[in-house]
């Protein structure tokens, strides 16, 4: 029945007694029988408790009135109600009145069917099913009316039974077997539903909607590539099928076959060049093939054309961004006004008014976003702080931290970066006692046991604890270049200068770091292989050009 379960039933009734007027083939005989006061009294609660919600109420005073007066309209009211409700032995008994003063109507024969599938009796349903599909007006109507009241049952055995019934005195017909194909899909028997969609397929090949339920099956069943092979063969042969070269092109992106996706998608966009959703796709996937240009190109011919406004902004915030045009992904990052990015527009443009040094600007977009969306407020206070870290402001960014940590004192994150900046303002009695927070209730928190052991290590003569800390979270991250990096410094800072070369070589192995390459260059020094530590310094200098860091640990050691 149309908007059985999507729909409430005072939502669903003018559109469905539309549709049964013109499916109707007579229209129904109406009783003859006034509404007295005390009926139309019962009605009107009857309409208020419908829109209360409280369908209980609502189905006692139809399912009364549609005995008392037989009047099909109500019938069908207390059979709707008790549909939506799923009350299912109230729902039978009012469709099957339903049907017996409206034996015509076409949404009863749908509720009296959907009635006896819930109470669990398919067989009684199958005469109902029967007229259904003789009497549905146009050829596929009452396969299309069927098809989809069974989609919405719950019990997909039950709806599979009806078209196994079906199928028995109209196995030939192609809809049929798509419909049949559905629903054993949705039942998980992938055999039964390919068998049934390959059928369809010889009796009509090149359909449409058979050939991407195929593909879906064989998705599921063989994997991707199976359907891809499907697909690839289809348009191949059916060029300018859109639905067919669309599904071909999202699974292609599915598949990283970004490319050959592209292609597909530009193929698309001259079978349908208004289509501005066509085109923003191409410029996604320029973007990921890092064609910038060209994909600044697209996106920009789509915002002169007003589509996907907000979403093209960030996309051209982003693409100016990564070319090193800060300015102009400003501009576009202010342009985003709503939609899915807004927040992570807001969080990029901060950060870029960040660096260009307009922090009070930076803070202020921070701050009132925070107000405007309190699920983020903990993301927003982290990138404030950090901004203001960012900015070697960290007084501030310490204000911030700990003005966040009073709002959420469970954050880890933000605990972790206010460790951070206390060290920074040599205020260790306070990160060691972050950090401490942290492993309490995270003790295998690797960024949290690296922190405070490299600063053990590095700030006081705490050797053999750090070590302690550093250990376990090698053991947790043996890969990482930082927690390598910090093995090899405090084992430099406890005299093992060879053990501590080895870790810092293949810290710098994994990733070019300058203040990796800083220790390793001091260690080799001390360890008396000057010349080594001079070409290790200068190697970094050349990725490096101008580095702080390096230049001062050079002068501190080579002069």
């Amino acid at each position: 029945m149309a908007g059985t379960q999507a729909e409430s039933p005072a939502t669903t009734r003018t559109a469905s007694s539309q549709r049964r007027r013109a499916a109707t083939t007579e229209p129904a005989s109406l009783p003859a029988v006034s509404l007295d006061a005390e009926m139309l009294y019962e009605l009107l609660v009857a309409e208020i408790a419908v829109q209360r919600k409280q369908y209980g109420m609502a189905l006692r005073n139809y399912l009364h009135l549609a005995r008392t007066t037989r009047d099909p309209r109500i019938a069908g009211m207390a059979a709707r109600v008790a549909i939506y409700s799923r009350q299912d032995r109230k729902a039978l008994e009012a469709s099957r009145l339903w049907v017996q003063l409206a034996p015509q109507d076409l949404e009863a024969r749908q509720a009296v069917i959907a009635a006896y599938l819930r109470n669990g009796r398919t067989e009684e349903a199958l005469p109902h099913i029967d007229f259904l599909l003789d009497q549905g007006g146009e050829a596929e109507n009452g396969l299309r009316l069927l098809t989809s009241l069974l989609s919405r049952e719950r019990d997909v055995q039950s709806a599979l039974q009806v078209m196994k019934h079906v199928m028995a005195t109209r196995g030939d017909n192609p809809q049929v077997l798509l419909s049949y194909g559905h629903l054993a899909l949705r039942s998980g028997d992938l055999g039964a539903a390919l068998t049934a969609i390959e059928q369809a397929l010889e009796l009509r090949p090149g359909w449409t909607e058979a050939l991407l339920l195929k593909a879906r099956l064989l998705q599921l069943r063989d994997g991707r590539d199976a359907a891809l092979d499907l697909l690839a063969r289809a348009v191949s042969e059916y060029k300018n099928d859109v639905r067919l070269r669309l599904a071909y092109a999202r699974l292609l992106m599915d598949a990283k076959r970004y490319e050959e996706a592209l292609q597909e998608y530009r193929f698309l966009s001259t079978l349908a060049p208004e289509n501005g959703d066509l085109h923003f796709t191409t410029g996604l996937l320029l973007m990921q093939l890092k064609r910038y240009e060209e994909a600044d190109q697209v996106l920009r011919s789509l915002r002169r054309r007003g589509v996907r406004f907000d979403e093209i902004n960030f996309y051209l915030g982003w693409i100016a961004e990564n070319r090193g045009d800060d300015r102009a992904a400003i501009d576009y990052y202010r342009a985003v006004t709503g939609g899915p990015n807004y927040l992570e527009a807001v969080v990029r443009l901060a950060i870029l008014l960040g660096r260009e040094g307009e922090l009070d600007e930076a803070r202020r977009l921070l701050q009132r976003t925070r107000a405007e969306a309190p699920a983020h407020r903990q993301r927003l206070y982290l990138m404030e702080g950090e901004i203001l870290r960012e900015a070697k402001q960290y007084e501030a960014a310490m204000a911030v931290f700990t003005e966040a940590l009073e709002e959420f004192p469970a954050d880890t994150s933000l605990r972790y970066v206010r460790a951070i900046v206390a060290e920074r303002l040599d205020r260790l009695d306070l990160m060691e006692k972050d950090l401490l927070h942290i492993l309490e209730r995270e003790p295998d928190n690797a960024d949290a046991l690296n922190a405070l052991g490299y600063t053990l290590a590095d700030r006081t003569d705490r050797y053999e604890e750090a070590y302690r800390y550093i250990k376990r979270a090698l053991e947790l991250r043996p890969d990482s270049h930082a927690i390598l990096d910090s093995m090899g410094w405090v084992l430099y800072r406890m005299g093992q200068y060879d053990e501590a070369i080895k870790y810092l070589r293949l810290s710098l192995q994994i990733k070019m770091d300058d203040e990796v390459a800083a220790h390793l260059g001091e260690v080799l020094w001390v360890s008396g292989r000057q010349e080594e530590a001079l070409k290790v310094w200068n190697e970094a200098l050349e990725q490096f050009t101008d580095n702080e860091l390096l230049l001062n640990v050079i002068k501190r050691f080579s002069h």
